[in-house]
């Protein structure tokens, strides 16, 4: 019997963001196989609700229970889904989107997940 296994990767090393820009969560999974027929999850680790910051499943977005702050801001880039990257684009960064993602990848019989830690600088202000 055929298993599917793959590994999902992150990056080894925090990503930084910069207030008011965009920014990628990288995640993928190894080999490159299509995720497309999976199930793809971003979620905060350091929330406790099942919310997701963004879900991807039979073949759409399914942001219908998405945390409300992060309303508009998500996007995955379905094209890349079928090389195996689900690496997630959050636009206009906020302070508060400072936290560790979990990227958590499901197909029919066997899921995996990696860890995004996203670090937030804040707008500096200038003093004159």
């Amino acid at each position: 019997m055929f298993k599917e296994q793959y590994e999902v990767v992150g990056p080894t090393d925090p990503v930084f963001a910069v207030a008011g820009e965009d920014v990628i969560l990288p995640c993928s999974v190894k080999p490159n196989i299509s995720v497309v027929d999976m199930r793809v999850e971003w979620y905060r680790s350091d929330l406790k609700d099942s919310q997701p910051v963004h879900l991807y499943e039979d073949h759409e977005d399914k942001n219908t229970d998405q945390i409300q702050s992060y309303r508009g801001r998500t996007n995955l880039n379905h094209q890349q889904l079928q090389r195996g990257n689900a690496s997630l684009k959050l636009s206009s960064v906020r302070v508060s989107d400072e936290a560790l993602y979990k990227c958590f990848i499901q197909s029919r019989s066997w899921y995996d997940e990696a860890t995004v830690n996203v670090n937030v600088e804040g707008a500096k202000t200038i003093e004159n």
